[in-house]
C-alpha cells in the first residue's frame, strides 16, 4: 500500500514521573525503556521522520545513539505531568519548520511507555487507518479489549452509587464488546488537529492484551517483566 503523506513520528519522553521515578530511562528487559520505542520507531518503512520531545539529556543521548532525531530539549512549560500535548506537538512541528523547513501531513504520537509496541504495528496501524479514512477530521487510537465485561460498572457521586451504562445486561454473553485505549498508538491530520485524538470520529486499531502494556507504576513495570 503506497502513502502518498509525509507522516513524521515523534516519541514524548520526560525526564519526570508521578508513578515511576526516572521510568522512561529505567532499565526494562536489558536495555531502559524509552529505548524500546526508539528502536521499533527507527525500523518502520512508512514513518518519513522520527523525533523525540523531551526535557531530559540523557533520553537525548540515547535517541541520538539510536538514530532518533533529538534536536533540542523541550522547554520546562511543556515538562510538567499537566502540560498540554496539543502544545507538546506544536512546538516540535513550529520548531522543524522554523529551523528545518519541513512539513509533515500527518502526525503518530508514541509514548515511551509501550515497549511492546512493535515496528509491525506501527506500519499496520498507518495501513488500516489510511484504508478506512475518507475525513481529515479523523484520527486513529490503539485499543485492547476492556479485561472484563460487565455493565456493572459504578461510580460513587455523593454517599450513593450510580451505574455508568443506562441498559444493564442480565448474563455477560449478551454484552457487546468494549475496548480502552492502550496508550501506544496515535495518529492524526496537523492541519486538522485542535485538542485531541479523542475526536468524534475516531477509527481504532485493535491490539491484542500481551502487547498492550503501558507502564505507569512500579506494578505495570513488574507485570512487563514477566510477561
Amino acid at each position: 500500500m503506497k502513502i502518498n503523506h509525509k507522516i513524521l513520528g515523534l516519541i514524548i519522553a520526560r525526564k519526570g514521573s508521578k508513578g515511576l521515578k526516572n521510568k522512561n530511562t529505567k532499565i526494562f528487559r536489558g536495555k531502559p525503556l524509552v529505548k524500546w520505542t526508539f528502536e521499533a520507531a527507527k525500523k518502520s518503512k512508512l514513518l518519513n521522520h522520527v523525533i523525540v520531545s523531551t526535557d531530559s539529556n540523557k533520553i537525548i543521548k540515547l535517541a541520538k545513539q539510536t538514530g532518533v532525531d533529538a534536536p533540542f530539549v523541550r522547554p520546562k512549560n511543556l515538562s510538567t505531568s499537566n502540560a498540554d500535548i496539543k502544545s507538546v506537538i506544536y512546538h516540535t512541528i513550529n520548531w522543524l519548520k522554523k529551523n528545518r523547513s519541513r512539513k509533515y501531513d500527518y502526525l503518530m504520537l508514541l509514548q515511551a511507555t509501550s515497549p511492546f509496541r512493535t515496528n509491525k504495528h506501527i506500519d499496520n496501524s498507518i495501513k488500516h487507518f489510511f484504508k478506512l479514512s475518507n475525513n481529515k477530521n479523523e484520527t486513529l487510537v490503539s485499543v485492547s479489549l476492556a479485561p472484563k465485561k460487565t455493565s456493572w460498572i459504578m461510580q460513587k457521586k455523593g454517599k450513593y452509587l450510580n451505574f455508568v451504562f443506562n441498559k444493564r445486561a442480565p448474563f455477560r454473553q449478551m454484552l457487546p464488546n468494549y475496548y480502552m485505549p492502550n496508550g501506544a498508538i496515535f495518529i492524526c491530520n496537523l492541519s486538522k488537529f485542535k485538542k485531541s485524538f479523542y475526536s468524534n470520529k475516531v477509527i481504532s486499531y485493535v491490539m491484542n492484551k500481551k502487547v498492550s502494556l503501558d507502564i505507569d507504576d512500579l506494578q505495570d513495570f513488574k507485570k512487563g517483566l514477566y510477561k
